[in-house]
């Protein structure tokens, strides 16, 4: 798919016949009235791009045909949720179909046909939102709502697979993993999604994972004769030299249950690892506890564990593949930033709440989207990289401009995507850092190109 036409095909993401067709099977728009569906549905996603404040009063201001602050305030009921909440999956959709060819990346998708990061990130919801996103209690709020969002980095592709209440754990959200995955694709999660069972189903699936060791699980080791006996891990470490240990053959838990894993320790730098210790005791002190020796030990340390055969991926590289995982915390962090995906004008109005946040998360698709083609259309010879928040800064500034061409549509907007594609594509690339080095050429540097 060639990159550098996305801005054609993506004029045809918004099309008022398919979003009032939309709105009538939800049962939103059932007569024409003042106000549009379409203009509705554009106006609310990329207008807020824009409003620092998305009053009723800004949101009335841009429809065709004046409309009162109150009939906008009454446009927003169950209907309207479901409206917005089709209109993210339509777009979802859309964007996943869109996936451009790996580009800077390539040499990466040789080993895997597919890196997905899962992680999960929270944000305060105003309190009349308490009984559909709980929070966990006690001095945090009452409400709270929780992104379950799934990364795929070879193709910067964003796809949030839930919004859950705030109180639910990540290991109960652990059987929603497999399915995201296939053959030869690497999951890549971070402790707190381990469950032995979700595991073993992506071993069984031939797909690979990689992912630090949880405290709560006992390895095991084969020896030369006889049965498999338990790994002190915390006395190997403490008595090595070595910066790097490594096992080729583990079983997590009872070896019976046949999960087979690599694992593989690194040694942190004494200013990480006391860090880590520090934290370690404030934890424990909370709860009127000592930490022990062990865990004292255990802190030192990054220690992970993976299916992917050595061929696929060396011990070498490991610690730098797994610092891809830090790339969705830089994008929840630029959701609820750049997206301002926990701001919100309405405090009681719980309907309007959540259209807001799917606005937000449609916005994110797209964002995301036209980022991730507009790295493909770059040569990779380049090696230079897009950034993220320079491509949202742009659509943040010209967000309204935008909602009002794709409600003229036609010619005028064909011409604004190619004005804003090619400005984008000169003015988005990062600059270079001599002194810090990204994930990207750390994993050159250590592996691929290496392995050429």
């Amino acid at each position: 798919m060639n990159s550098s036409d996305f801005w054609q095909r993506f004029a045809q993401w918004f099309q008022p016949a398919a979003l009032i067709h939309l709105a009538r099977q939800v049962r939103w728009m059932i007569r024409q009235g003042k106000i549009d569906a379409f203009e509705f549905f554009v106006g609310l996603v990329f207008g807020q791009m824009s409003a620092l404040k998305l009053t009723l009063r800004a949101q009335a201001s841009c429809f065709t045909e004046p409309v009162s602050r109150q009939g906008v305030h009454q446009r927003y009921h169950q209907r309207t949720v479901d409206f917005f909440h089709a209109g993210f999956d339509q777009g979802l959709q859309k964007a996943l179909a869109e996936s451009p060819a790996p580009s800077l990346t390539k040499e990466l998708a040789k080993h895997f046909d597919a890196v997905k990061v899962v992680d999960s990130t929270s944000f305060d919801c105003p309190e009349s939102l308490a009984k559909i996103y709980p929070g966990c209690g006690g001095s945090a709020s009452i409400a709270n709502c929780k992104m379950l969002l799934c990364y795929e980095y070879l193709r910067s592709q964003f796809q949030p697979l839930a919004l859950l209440p705030g109180n639910r754990s990540d290991p109960g959200l652990a059987d929603q993993l497999p399915p995201l995955l296939k053959a030869n694709e690497l999951l890549v999660i971070d402790k707190g999604f381990f469950k032995h069972k979700t595991l073993q189903r992506i071993d069984q699936q031939k797909a690979w994972f990689l992912m630090p060791l949880h405290r709560s699980t006992q390895p095991w080791i084969p020896q030369a004769e006889g049965p498999a006996v338990e790994l002190d891990l915390p006395a190997v470490l403490r008595h090595t030299q070595d910066n790097v240990v490594e096992w080729s053959k583990v079983w997590l838990g009872d070896p019976a249950q046949g999960l087979v894993v690599r694992m593989v320790a690194y040694r942190l730098k004494e200013e990480t690892a006391n860090r880590h210790r520090a934290a370690l005791r404030k934890s424990m002190e909370k709860k009127g506890r000592q930490p022990t020796a062990a865990a004292l030990e255990l802190a030192g340390w990054l220690i992970l564990i993976t299916n992917a055969p050595a061929d696929k991926l060396p011990s070498s590289a490991m610690a730098c593949l797994y610092r891809v995982r830090w790339q969705i915390e830089l994008i929840f962090k630029q959701c609820k930033s750049l997206l301002r995906l926990d701001v919100t004008e309405a405090r009681k109005n719980v309907y309007r709440v959540q259209c807001e946040i799917w606005g937000r998360l449609i916005a994110a698709v797209v964002l995301f989207a036209w980022h991730s083609h507009l790295q493909a259309a770059l040569s990779p010879r380049s090696k230079r990289e897009i950034s993220f928040g320079q491509v949202a800064c742009h659509f943040q500034q010209h967000g309204t401009t935008l909602a009002q061409q794709f409600i003229q549509g036609g010619l005028r907007l064909a011409e604004a995507l190619w004005r804003l594609w090619r400005h984008l594509l000169q003015t988005t690339i990062k600059g270079r850092q001599r002194t810090r080095k990204t994930t990207w050429e750390l994993l050159n540097e250590h592996w691929l190109e290496l392995a050429q």
